[in-house]
């Protein structure tokens, strides 16, 4: 009969385990090449970043070590608790002093912890015991959309949203909207539990209106073959009339006579939200977005240019990704994503990916997206080889977090995205998002390890 320290190790994935070091021990090895200094040369000087890094992620793995010793009931148990505790913290740093604008930090001498990325944490774990705890979906006859629809999902799933909504807006309230955006990504968790399917599809019919509506708002032009100047915005809500009114004759003459007035009322009811959010888009982005927010979001989406200003960040960034051609410039061979010549701004946090293409070109990025596509695929198939329902929804929430996280920054390297200031998970240089993910990675080892045995 095995002892009990082999059963613990005996169901572990190590290829989870094995990523796991791949990457911490990259990131290290490239903090150390981004923020090189003669002066301190030393790897473990906790007086630089890599030593700092190196730190971390020595705590984390004490931690996750621990966490193997644990039974996987008590982390369940658990749950609501670490959500409280995590929660308490992110009302408590509200009353901290701003740094750099935000109130996001308890500093601690030379080091801080930024309770906005445990925050994902506490919502994984917290969404997950609530989930697990609901009877399965019964499957609708006949689904439809209209306001009784969201009306019965509001209230069958409210604590869903209160679990996930006061972490989001206490981030908010700092402010981070990054981190905010990435409470966003349980959607996925709920879209793959069939709660919110027809809420992600509007989701991405909304992001594209929004894309679009934010493009076009200030532009304007004649009607095609009438003298009438109209603004983009009203564009907008004429062309939706317009596929509005094409639907209403595909309707009505390709559709039985008995299923009509449904498709009608949510056809209506669709051109009136859709209207509204064109009109709220705009209202929204000059209300709620700071200037600097505003000039990002207009770099991305090619409204303006600003190579030397705002634009400077994304600029610098896509030049040093570029100036590392296939191969690369070779370790500590950077010119331009290092800390003596400045030139890449945050090249070690936000900008990390750049200090890596640089010195390892195109077959060193590669690399580096394989790597993280290999993990994501790799926690995909752990969720969906559970039997415990706790277990799947948490890796689920783990999956679209990296998502989110790798999506996000590889983006606002490569100019497809804003800068948002959303670390590359395990990569980038700071401890809280180092303890973060390695804490969901080791929670989610260990309750994988139980898969052959826990039923609920």
């Amino acid at each position: 009969m095995r002892g009990k320290s082999e059963k613990i190790w005996a169901d572990v994935d190590w290829t989870i385990v094995l990523i796991y070091f791949v990457i911490i021990g990259l990131s290290v090895s490239n903090i150390y090449s981004a923020v090189y200094d003669p002066e301190k040369p030393g790897l473990f000087n906790l007086g630089t970043e890599h030593g700092k890094q190196i730190m971390w992620a020595g705590v984390s793995l004490f931690l996750g070590v621990i966490i193997m010793f644990l039974d996987g009931s008590f982390i369940r148990k658990s749950a609501y608790w670490v959500y409280g505790v995590i929660v308490f913290m992110l009302v408590a740093v509200l009353f901290t002093e701003p740094i750099n604008g935000a109130k996001s930090w308890f500093g601690f001498g030379s080091f801080g912890i930024q309770p906005s990325e445990l925050g994902k944490l506490g919502a994984a774990l917290a969404l997950s015991a609530h989930l697990a705890s609901m009877p399965a979906l019964k499957a609708r006859q006949k689904p439809s959309i209209s306001v009784s629809y969201f009306a019965d999902l509001f209230n069958t799933h409210w604590k869903t949203l209160v679990i996930l909504g006061i972490p989001a807006i206490l981030v908010l309230l700092q402010p981070d909207m990054g981190t905010f955006i990435i409470f966003t990504s349980f959607i996925l968790v709920l879209y793959r539990e069939g709660y919110a399917g027809n809420i992600l599809l509007f989701m991405v019919i909304a992001v594209i209106i929004a894309v679009i509506t934010l493009i076009v708002a200030d532009s304007t032009y004649m009607l095609p073959g009438l003298k009438i100047k109209m603004s983009g915005k009203t564009g907008i809500v004429v062309s939706l009339l317009l596929m509005g009114l094409t639907f209403f004759f595909i309707i009505k003459y390709f559709v039985l006579k008995r299923n009509r007035p449904p498709l009608y009322r949510a056809l209506v009811g669709s051109l009136v939200v859709a209207i509204l959010f064109v009109n709220f888009i705009e209202w929204g982005y000059s209300t709620f977005l700071q200037d600097h927010q505003k000039t990002r979001i207009d770099l991305v989406l090619g409204k303006i240019e600003d190579p030397n200003g705002e634009g400077y960040n994304i600029n610098r960034a896509k030049a040093a990704i570029g100036s590392g051609g296939f191969a690369g410039k070779g370790y500590k061979q950077a010119t331009l994503a290092n800390a003596q010549q400045g030139h890449v701004p945050m090249q070690s946090t936000d900008f990390i990916f750049c200090t890596w293409s640089e010195e390892r070109g195109f077959i060193g990025s590669f690399f580096l997206v394989l790597l993280y596509t290999i993990l994501l695929i790799k926690l995909v198939s752990i969720a969906e080889r559970q039997r415990s329902k706790f277990t799947r929804i948490f890796a689920y929430s783990v999956a679209g977090i990296f998502f989110y996280h790798f999506m996000i920054n590889v983006g606002m390297a490569i100019g497809l995205a804003p800068v948002i200031g959303i670390p590359l998970p395990l990569f980038s240089y700071g401890g809280s998002q180092v303890l973060t993910f390695s804490l969901l990675l080791f929670i989610l080892v260990k309750l994988d390890s139980e898969r052959k045995i826990v039923l609920q």
